[in-house]
């Protein structure tokens, strides 16, 4: 385990507070090193799946938003998600909240599927996923910073993009992947 042998903020925004110093390594190394501290977010995989009497022709299917990503300079698809507020915060009820402000549904039944760093080797960001089942319509409320377009695609086109590495964020190939095992397992079951 490496110890901080000093350290002390360089930058303090919105999002991040970016820390350097000094680290003791377990060979007895004193090495620099910078961090990024991040609060973490929350993402849910909403999965949509007709009922008896739909006249919906799709299929199970899943939300996803594409939004403008200003720190690459493209749109993405992606699962929804938002930061989390404090490392404290409660990450269910956070899941739930960006779910229904960014697509308008509601789930019914969340089930964690994955707790990951996005970059440990620099970074404290960690985000916990969730796959959304049992959605209701209510209504979306994006933030006023949020443009968000509700991309509804077909369980087996999402399939079929995953195959091609048409996903480009992490934590949204983390989550589809994770659906898509959660099915597989429930239909061995």
């Amino acid at each position: 385990m490496v110890h901080w042998l000093e350290k002390k903020t360089v930058y303090e925004g919105s999002i991040l507070t970016v820390k350097s110093g000094r680290v003791r390594m377990d060979n007895g190394e004193a090495v620099d090193f910078d961090i990024v501290e991040h609060a973490g977010g929350v993402a849910v995989v909403p999965l949509l799946t007709p009922q008896p009497g739909d006249d919906d022709t799709m299929g199970p299917s899943v939300l996803l938003v594409q939004q403008p990503r200003v720190a690459v300079e493209e749109d993405l698809l992606e699962i929804p998600a938002g930061k989390r507020e404090a490392a404290d915060d409660d990450v269910m009820a956070r899941a739930r909240a960006e779910l229904e402000e960014e697509t308008g549904y509601r789930a019914g039944r969340l089930v964690q599927v994955a707790d990951f760093f996005v970059s440990p080797g620099f970074s404290t960001e960690r985000i916990v996923v969730y796959l959304g089942f049992d959605l209701t319509y209510v209504g979306a409320h994006p933030e006023a910073t949020e443009e968000i377009a509700v991309v509804r695609l077909p369980l087996a086109e999402v399939t079929r993009m995953l195959n091609e590495g048409r996903f480009r964020d992490s934590k949204t190939i983390i989550g589809l992947y994770a659906l898509l095992a959660h099915l597989h397992q429930e239909k061995q079951a």
